[in-house]
């Protein structure tokens, strides 16, 4: 599953499919990725904990790509979740981005 979260104009997208024409034609070069699998999990969410993925409205901040691959689709829906509720404490646009499905 690949997620684009987006700050300046706030939304997350969701791919469930990873291979969605939409990824290709909207990932650029440079665009923070961030992978997540059973083996990083924890530590991945402690980053998001500890403020360690910055948004902010320039170029190289302003969105970032969630690379995810846990055991069930419900997990990776789940922590998508997570992880809007753990930014959407310091980013308050973000904790009421709506999430969109693409690519199912």
């Amino acid at each position: 599953m690949q997620v684009y979260i987006n700050y300046p104009n706030p939304h997350i997208t969701v791919h469930k499919n990873v291979s969605c024409q939409q990824i290709r034609m909207h990932q650029k070069g440079g665009q923070r990725v961030v992978k997540v699998d059973e083996t990083n999990l924890k530590n991945v969410v402690d980053s998001f904990i500890d403020n360690t993925y910055n948004f902010k409205a320039e170029a190289q901040w302003n969105d970032l790509w969630l690379d995810i691959s846990l055991s069930t689709p419900e997990q990776e829906i789940g922590l998508v979740h997570q992880i809007q509720a753990i930014l959407g404490q310091r980013y308050k646009p973000l904790s009421k981005a709506p999430i969109s499905i693409h690519c199912e």
